[in-house]
C-alpha cells in the first residue's frame, strides 16, 4: 500500500475541516428567547425605577422622607424587578424539551441536541433524500437488459454482468439473506443468487467474487456517479465499471442502434420509478497507475456496455399521508436524490408533488445558475435529480437566506456539512454513516419521512406551550406592575409587602406556570402554518389578550383597593387584595392553556396535571392565610369572604368564554 496522504489532507480530513469552519447559528427559537428576556428585562428595571421614583416623592409630598419607608420602598423595587424578570423562563425550556425528547424517542426520533426538538416544530421547508426515508429501502431487481430486455431475472447469463456485480461491490448478504452494506449492491447480489445461472453452477457470489483476484477498486463518486474495480480474469486484467446509466454510456463505445434501444429501456423503466444501475468492462493491457488523471480517463474510456437492472425501491406506506400532512400544514417538500431526474420525477408524481407549477430538475442545471437566478426559482422547484452534497449545501444556504426554517436528511459521509448548516440535521439510523450521525440533530431509528412528521408535530407543541407559559406569565408581569404602580400614583400604600410579592412570583414561575408547558398535543397542530422564522413568539392576538386580561384584573383589584366592594373588614383589606390578586392568576392560567378562539371546557381534561397543581396551590394559599399569619402578615378570612373572593376571580374565566364566544359567532357569520 502507499499512503498519498494523511489527517487534514484526506477526503475525511476535507469534511472534517469543513464542520468545524461551519458555526451553527442560533435556533429561531433560541433567537426570540434572547430578544423576549431582553425586553422584558428592560421593561422590569424600567418599571421599577418609576415605581421607586414615585414612591420617593409620595412619601416626600406627605409624610416627608423616612429611612424605614425608604428602605421598605427600594425592597419592593427590588422585589418587582424579580416578579418581572421571568426566571422560569430557562426552566420551563429545558424541562420541556427533556421530556419531548423522551416521548420523541419513543417514536423512533433521537434527539442529539436538545433544543432541535423544538426547532424541528417550526421547520417549513423539507429537503429530503429519497432512498430509505420516502421508500421502503427493500430494494430488489426487477428486470435487466444484457443485449435484450428481461423481466424474468431468472434468465442472468452474461459472465461479464455477473462478474461486475460480485466483484464491483463492498457489500454482502447475511446468513438469512439480510442486507449488509449498500442497500442497492446487495439488491444485485440476490439478484445473482435467485439467478439460473448461479442454481446451475453452484457458486454462491462470494465463490464468485473470491475467484478473481481484486488489482485496484476506485470507490462510488457521488460526483462521477460511479465506482470501478479492476481484477484478474484468465490471466488478464479486466475494468469493471458500474453506476449511472448516462455516466456509464458516455465511457461506452456503443452504436446509435444499441444506445437508442437502451436508453428507450432505460427512460421506460425510469417512469416506473425505478432506479437503474448501468453495467461496463474493458480489457487492460497492463498494470499502471491509474490513480493519474490520464490513466484513468484512458482506463474509463472505450468501455464495452454490458447492460443494466432496473431496482424497484417501493414508497414506504405511512409517505403518502405523511406528505399530506405536511401540505396541510404548510410545509414544502423538496426529494435531492442521486436517481435520474425521470425515476426523481415518478416518485414525486407519486406523491403529487409536481403540480401548481412545481417541476423537477437535474444537478447540472441548477450548477449553471448564479446565486440570484437560483433563489428565484427554488420556490417551485420541487425535485433536484443527480443531487451533489455541494449542491445540497447550496440550496440549504438559499433556502435560509430566503427566511425558511430548512430541515435535511442526509446518510452519507458528503451530507454531513448540510446536515450542520441545516436549522434542523436529520440523519438516517439504519443507513446512515457514523459522521452524518455525528453532524445531525435529529437521528431517525427507522429511516421513515413519517418520523420527521411525527417530530414536527412534537415541535409544535412544545412552541405552542411555550406560548401558553409566556402568556400566563406576562400577564402576571403586567398586572403586578400597574396595580402597584396606580396605587402609588394614587397616593396609596404599596398593596404587596415584598414577600408576598415573591410569593406571586413563585405561582408566576412555579408549578402552576411550569404545567402550561407540558400541555399535551392538539388534534389541529398540524393543519396550521409553519411558524416564520422572523415571527415574534407574541403574537398581536397574544400581546391583546395579556394587555386586556392584565387590565381587567388591574381595574377589578384598584376598585377592592379604593371602594372595598367585597365589604372587607378594615384589617382585612390587604389580606383580601393579596388573595385576590393570587387568585385571579390561579384562574387565568386556565385561560392560558388555549391560545386561540376555543372555550377551556374543549381540553380541560386532556391536561389533568394542571388541574391537581392549580387546585394544589389554591390549598396552600387557604393555609398561608389561615394559618400562617405571622409569617406573611395577614389575617384569616371567614368562609363568606373565600366565595366573594373565589366568584370574583373566577369572573376572569367567564369574561374570557364571553369573548371567545362572540369572536366564535362573528367568525361563523364571515
Amino acid at each position: 500500500m502507499i499512503v498519498t496522504s494523511v489527517g487534514g489532507a484526506t477526503e475525511f480530513g476535507t469534511i472534517a475541516n469543513s464542520l468545524s469552519g461551519e458555526e451553527t447559528a442560533q435556533t429561531p427559537l433560541q433567537e426570540k428567547l434572547a430578544k423576549l428576556g431582553k425586553n422584558i428585562t428592560i421593561l422590569g428595571v424600567i418599571a421599577a425605577a418609576i415605581v421607586f421614583i414615585s414612591q420617593l416623592i409620595s412619601f416626600a409630598l406627605h409624610d416627608g422622607l423616612i429611612l424605614d419607608e425608604i428602605i421598605e420602598a427600594f425592597v419592593t423595587s427590588i422585589v418587582l424587578i424579580v416578579a418581572a424578570v421571568p426566571e422560569g423562563l430557562p426552566t420551563i425550556v429545558a424541562v420541556s424539551l427533556s421530556i419531548n425528547i423522551i416521548k420523541l424517542s419513543k417514536k423512533n426520533a433521537l434527539v442529539k441536541k436538545m433544543i432541535a426538538s423544538e426547532t424541528v416544530g417550526c421547520i417549513n421547508v423539507i429537503c429530503s433524500d429519497k432512498t430509505g426515508t420516502l421508500t421502503e429501502n427493500k430494494m430488489k431487481v426487477q428486470a435487466f437488459y444484457d443485449g435484450q430486455f428481461h423481466k424474468d431475472c431468472s434468465e442472468l447469463s452474461d459472465q461479464y454482468f455477473i462478474q461486475n456485480i460480485c466483484i464491483n461491490a463492498t457489500a454482502d448478504l447475511g446468513a438469512e439473506g439480510q442486507f449488509i452494506g449498500n442497500p442497492t449492491e446487495c439488491a444485485m447480489l440476490r439478484f445473482y443468487e435467485e439467478s439460473g445461472v448461479c442454481k446451475t453452477s453452484g457458486k454462491s457470489y462470494k465463490q464468485e467474487r473470491e475467484s478473481y483476484p481484486v488489482i485496484q477498486t476506485f470507490p462510488f463518486n457521488s460526483d462521477l456517479k460511479h465506482m470501478t474495480t479492476i481484477a484478474e480474469i484468465g490471466g488478464k486484467m479486466v475494468a469493471f465499471t458500474k453506476g449511472s446509466p448516462e455516466a456509464i454510456l458516455s465511457m461506452c463505445a456503443v452504436s446509435k442502434e444499441r444506445r437508442k434501444e437502451a436508453e428507450e429501456y432505460i427512460v421506460s423503466v425510469q417512469q416506473q420509478a425505478m432506479q437503474v444501475i448501468a453495467f461496463s468492462h474493458k480489457e487492460l493491457s497492463e498494470q499502471q497507475d491509474y490513480e493519474a488523471e490520464h490513466h484513468h480517463q484512458a482506463m474509463e474510456s472505450g468501455m464495452i456496455f454490458d447492460g443494466f437492472v432496473a431496482i424497484a425501491d417501493p414508497l414506504r406506506k405511512e409517505v403518502y399521508d405523511a406528505v399530506r400532512t405536511c401540505e396541510a400544514a404548510g410545509i414544502e417538500l423538496k426529494i435531492l436524490t442521486g436517481d435520474n431526474i425521470v425515476t426523481a420525477a415518478a416518485i414525486a408524481n407519486e406523491l403529487n408533488l409536481l403540480e401548481n407549477g412545481k417541476f423537477a430538475v437535474e444537478a447540472r442545471e441548477i450548477a449553471e445558475m448564479t446565486d440570484e437566478e437560483l433563489s428565484r426559482r427554488l420556490d417551485s422547484i420541487c425535485v433536484i435529480a443527480r443531487s451533489t452534497p455541494s449542491i445540497k449545501m447550496r440550496v440549504v444556504r438559499l433556502l435560509k437566506a430566503k427566511g425558511n426554517v430548512v430541515a435535511v436528511t442526509g446518510d452519507g459521509i458528503n451530507d454531513a456539512p448540510a446536515l450542520k448548516n441545516a436549522d434542523v440535521g436529520i440523519a438516517m439510523g439504519i443507513s446512515g454513516t457514523e459522521v452524518s450521525k455525528e453532524a445531525s440533530d435529529i437521528v431517525l431509528l427507522d429511516d421513515s419521512f413519517a418520523t420527521i412528521v411525527k417530530a414536527v408535530e412534537w415541535g409544535r407543541n412544545i412552541y405552542e406551550n411555550f406560548k401558553r407559559f409566556i402568556s400566563f406569565q406576562l400577564t402576571v408581569n403586567f398586572a403586578s406592575v400597574v396595580v402597584v404602580f396606580v396605587s402609588i400614583l394614587m397616593g396609596l400604600k404599596a398593596p404587596f409587602t415584598a414577600l408576598e410579592l415573591l410569593w406571586i412570583n413563585i405561582i408566576m414561575d412555579g408549578p402552576p406556570a411550569l404545567t402550561l408547558g407540558l400541555g399535551p398535543n392538539y388534534k389541529d397542530l398540524m393543519k396550521r402554518k409553519p411558524t416564520r422564522r422572523e415571527e415574534s413568539i407574541i403574537s398581536k392576538a397574544i400581546l391583546l389578550r395579556i394587555g386586556l386580561t392584565g387590565t381587567y384584573i388591574s381595574v377589578v383589584f384598584i376598585c377592592q383597593y379604593v371602594f372595598n366592594f367585597l365589604g372587607a373588614a378594615l384589617d382585612e383589606q390587604a389580606t383580601v387584595l393579596f388573595t385576590l390578586f393570587v387568585l385571579f392568576q390561579l384562574f387565568n392560567s386556565f385561560n392560558c392553556r388555549e391560545l386561540h378562539s376555543e372555550s377551556i371546557l374543549k381540553h380541560l381534561l386532556r391536561n389533568k396535571i394542571i388541574l391537581w397543581v392549580v387546585g394544589a396551590t389554591f390549598v396552600l394559599q387557604i393555609v398561608f392565610i389561615q394559618f400562617a399569619g405571622a409569617f406573611f402578615g395577614t389575617v384569616p378570612l371567614g368562609i363568606t369572604m373565600w366565595l366573594k373572593l373565589f366568584g370574583v376571580a373566577f369572573s376572569i374565566i367567564v369574561l374570557s368564554e364571553i369573548v371567545k364566544l362572540a369572536y366564535r359567532t362573528a367568525k361563523k357569520k364571515t
